[in-house]
């Protein structure tokens, strides 16, 4: 089992009034956390667990940003003799299924 730690955050005014808008099932803050980690809070979830699935979905979203970032940087790479060999394949593929289609 996980090792679970307890940490202190100090918490703006911004945070605690997230933190106040997430817990009311009709606020569009509820939904959005739902939707990004599929956990469901209310008026009767602590605090710390608020503050949990806010922080898990900050994590989602760093993850998300790093597997965009990833993909960036390998289109990036991808260079003219990488277009011109899937342009071969392409091509070499055309030809067979055209001459499968002629009953060769």
């Amino acid at each position: 089992m996980a090792t679970v730690t307890r940490k202190s955050v100090p918490l703006d005014a911004l945070v605690e009034e997230t933190l106040r808008r997430v817990r009311h099932n009709d606020t569009p803050e509820n939904r959005a956390l739902w939707q990004v980690t599929g956990i469901h809070v209310d008026d009767d979830t602590s605090e710390a667990e608020v503050l949990r699935a806010l922080l898990n979905a900050g994590r989602l979203a760093v993850q998300e940003k790093v597997m965009e970032n990833g993909y960036a940087a390998l289109a990036a790479a991808h260079d003219e003799e990488d277009r011109a060999y899937e342009a071969g394949v392409r091509a070499r593929g055309a030809r067979r299924r055209s001459r499968v289609g002629a009953g060769e």
